[in-house]
């Protein structure tokens, strides 16, 4: 099982060769969630996916973690790894990994996907609906939530399967959720707006966590962002990979 010796074990697998395309989950999944994308990108890039401290094969306590290493587990990877730069796709908490590396080692990051995610930037709307959908949706599964209504009864294969893979997550949700938002951990709206890398902000029409107005608002703070809303809930990756993919890899190949 490849992992890299950081201040924990982290767990990451690769695949496929050419320009490089770092995968960063988000709290209802691990690298195991990328696999349709890795199916339709490994034909032409090296596609990398890891286990987020704390997520999946890269255990810690819940004291050592902390959304603030985030940044410097993905540039420890990629040192690991010999990749100067790659394309940075990131899903919800993975999005914390994607903006942080973007602001503090810009040179590593050539573009930069955010999907379904305020990425630990402090937009107010963003924080105030995780917030009441947090409340709303304490008692159910976070794999409930991270999909649109319906989906498990519409696609049961699918939805067991979102299921399955974050059931291999031991760490509470409120130590997840402490820590991606303490302020020191977030990102001011004066800091985001410094970034001049190319944005992707993927959009589920029927997400229930940061709804199409929350991400049509982050795309429009940011100076060199794009939004792009997809028929899904939280989870477009998984819940509607097809489209999702064509637009990524749109987004990957314009110059």
């Amino acid at each position: 099982m490849p992992t890299l010796q950081h201040d924990i074990d982290l767990y990451y697998t690769e695949a496929g060769a050419g320009d490089a395309i770092l995968f960063c989950h988000g709290a209802g999944g691990n690298a195991a969630s990328w696999y349709n994308q890795f199916g339709e990108f490994a034909r032409d890039h090296r596609c990398v996916a890891y286990d987020c401290r704390g997520f999946g094969r890269s255990t810690c306590a819940a004291d050592d973690f902390d959304g603030r290493r985030f940044g410097a587990d993905a540039i420890a990877l990629l040192d690991h790894l010999e990749i100067d730069s790659a394309h940075f796709v990131c899903q919800s908490m993975g999005g914390w990994t994607g903006v942080r590396v973007a602001l503090e080692h810009p040179d590593r990051v050539r573009k930069l996907v955010l999907s379904d995610t305020i990425g630990g930037i402090a937009l107010q709307s963003g924080i105030d609906s995780i917030r009441t959908v947090g409340e709303r949706v304490a008692d159910t599964r976070l794999s409930n939530a991270a999909v649109a209504p319906g989906f498990h009864e519409r696609e049961p294969a699918l939805g067991f399967l979102y299921t399955q893979i974050s059931d291999f997550n031991r760490l509470p949700q409120e130590a997840v959720g402490g820590s991606l938002f303490d302020p020191e951990t977030m990102v001011s709206m004066e800091q985001a707006r410094t970034l001049s890398l190319p944005i992707l902000v993927f959009a589920g029409t029927h997400d229930v966590l940061w709804p199409p107005y929350v991400l049509r608002e982050l795309a429009e703070a940011l100076p060199t962002a794009e939004c792009f809303e997809i028929d899904s809930g939280h989870s477009p990756y998984f819940e509607n990979p097809a489209v999702f993919n064509r637009a990524l890899r749109e987004f990957l190949e314009r110059a």
